[in-house]
C-alpha cells in the first residue's frame, strides 16, 4: 500500500494545489492507495473555503489541527499570538456554515493499520510541539503502533526508537530521592496541565512569534555518555496556546506549570544578571567605560573572539532552556533519552529494522525549516518514507494575504520558509 502523506496547508491554495499536482504525477508512475492529512487546514493563509473544499474532494483521511478548532470556537484564542488570532477571527468570518459544521466534527486522533496519526503528538493531540528527543520521549509511550505520524511543526523531522523499549516508562535520572518525588506527585485537573500539554515551548517573543528551540538533549540510554548537540533549529508559531489536556495524557503537578510571563521573567532575570555582572573583580569599582576598556584589554590578553563570545552566548541559552525544561519535569538531565532524532533526507528513508518512529513531512501551506517549498511524503509499506519538497507560487499566496487585510508577517514569513 502507498499513501501521501501531509499536514499544515493553512488556507494556502497555491501550495495545496502544488502538493495535489505532485502526487498525481508520483500516481502514475506508481499507484498511490490513500491520501491522508494530519490537520491545520485553516488559518494564516487567505484561502480558507477553497482548500476546504479541494481537500475533501482529494483526501480519505482527514485529522483536526489546533487552528481548525479555533476557526470554529472548539479552542480559546486568548493565548494566541496577535498574528494567530487574527487570522482566526478573519478565518471565522469567511467559513460558510458547511465548513464550519466540518471543522467541527474532524476526529484529533486516528489509528489506521500501524499508524497512530495526530497533528501535535500523542501525548498532546492538538498542541505539543515534538522539537526535541527529550519531548518525544514521553509520546513514545502514548502510541502503540509502529509509526506516528505528526504535524505542527512545519519541520521534516524523524525520532526512533527501538521497540524493546517502547512500552517502558521514561526514566528519570539522579537520585532516588528525586525519582521518588517524580513518581510519587500528586495527580491535577486537567486545568492545571496547560504548562506541559499546551505546547512545551518557550516565550521568546519576536515580531508576534514564539522561537521554539529544538535542542538534542545530551544522554543516551545505549552509552550514557555526553553527545554532541545538534544545531538548534527555531520553529515560530503561536504563543503558548492552553488546551485540556488528551484524556490519556497523565497529569502534571501544578507547581510544575510555567506561564508565558514567568518564562518572560525568567529570561528577562537572566539578562540583567548578564549585564550586570563584571568581567572581574577590577571592574566592580571602575566606571562604565573604564569597566569596558578593562573588558576589552582581558579578553586581547586571553585571547577571546567574537566567536567564542556567540558560543557562550548560545551555552547561557542552552542552560536557560534547561532550567525551564526542569520547571516543566522534562529536564535534558533528568530525562534518560532512548530515541534518536534525524532530519529527513529529500528522498527516501526507512526506518531500521526493529525500531518505531514518529514522522513529519513538514508543513504545505507554511515551512518553517528555512527552505520555502512546500513538503509532502509518500509512505510505502514495503519501501518505506520518501520525502518531497515543491515549489509553489509564493508571491500569489502573498498578494491574497495582503488583500485580505491580515497581517503583513504572515505574507513575508512564505519566502523565507521560516
Amino acid at each position: 500500500m502507498r499513501y501521501a502523506i501531509f499536514t499544515d496547508i493553512h488556507a494556502n491554495i497555491e501550495a495545496l494545489e502544488a502538493v495535489l499536482a505532485k502526487i498525481d504525477e508520483l500516481a502514475q508512475e506508481n499507484p498511490i492507495d490513500q491520501i491522508w492529512f494530519l490537520g491545520d487546514l485553516v488559518g494564516y493563509g487567505p484561502n480558507p473555503n477553497e482548500c476546504i473544499d479541494k481537500l475533501r474532494e482529494r483526501t480519505d483521511v482527514i485529522i483536526a489541527g489546533n487552528h481548525d478548532w479555533a476557526a470554529v470556537g472548539k479552542i480559546d484564542l486568548e493565548d494566541f499570538s496577535e498574528a494567530a488570532r487574527i487570522s482566526a477571527e478573519w478565518t471565522a468570518k469567511q467559513l460558510t456554515e458547511e465548513h464550519r459544521q466540518f471543522l467541527t466534527n474532524l476526529p484529533e486522533r486516528l489509528q489506521i493499520g500501524e499508524c497512530t496519526l495526530v497533528h501535535g503528538s500523542p501525548y498532546g493531540p492538538l498542541w505539543e510541539y515534538l522539537t526535541s528527543e527529550v519531548l518525544a520521549e514521553r509520546s513514545f509511550q502514548y502510541f502503540y503502533t509502529r509509526y506516528c505520524l505528526v504535524g505542527h511543526t512545519h519541520v521534516p523531522i524523524i525520532f526512533q526508537q527501538p521497540d524493546t523499549i517502547s512500552s517502558l516508562p521514561t526514566t528519570p535520572l539522579g537520585n532516588s530521592e528525586q525519582q521518588e518525588d517524580i513518581e510519587t506527585a500528586p495527580l491535577s485537573s486537567p486545568s492545571q496541565e496547560t504548562a506541559v500539554n499546551g505546547t512545551d515551548e518557550f516565550d521568546f517573543d519576536d515580531d508576534e512569534t514564539v522561537e521554539m528551540v529544538a535542542v538534542r538533549p545530551f544522554l543516551r540510554l545505549a552509552t550514557n555518555q555526553v553527545a554532541k548537540e545538534s544545531p538548534a533549529t527555531t520553529i515560530s508559531d503561536d504563543k503558548a496556546e492552553s488546551q485540556p489536556a488528551d484524556t490519556e495524557s497523565p497529569a502534571v503537578e501544578e507547581t510544575n506549570s510555567v506561564q508565558p510571563d514567568e518564562l518572560e521573567s525568567t529570561e528577562q532575570a537572566q539578562e540583567d544578571d548578564t549585564q550586570e555582572e563584571p568581567d572581574d573583580s577590577s571592574a566592580s569599582t571602575a566606571s562604565p567605560s573604564e569597566a569596558d576598556v578593562q573588558a576589552d584589554e582581558d579578553n586581547e590578553a586571553k585571547g577571546k573572539t567574537a566567536e567564542e563570545d556567540i558560543v557562550n552566548a548560545e551555552e547561557r541559552l542552552n542552560q536557560e532552556i534547561e532550567e525551564l525544561l526542569g520547571l516543566l519535569g522534562l529536564s535534558q538531565s533528568m530525562v534518560q533519552v532512548t530515541n534518536e532524532m534525524l532530519i529527513p533526507p529529500e528522498g527516501e528513508w526507512q526506518a531500521p529494522e526493529g525500531f518505531r518512529a514518529i514522522v513529519n513531512p513538514g508543513g504545505v501551506g507554511q515551512p518553517r525549516d528555512g527552505d520555502a517549498r512546500a513538503a509532502f511524503m509518500i509512505y510505502d509499506t514495503e519501501s518505506g518514507f520518501t520525502f518531497y519538497r515543491i515549489p509553489y507560487a509564493i508571491e500569489k499566496t502573498q498578494e491574497k494575504i495582503i488583500k485580505a487585510g491580515l497581517p503583513p508577517y504572515l505574507a513575508t514569513r512564505l519566502a523565507y520558509g521560516r
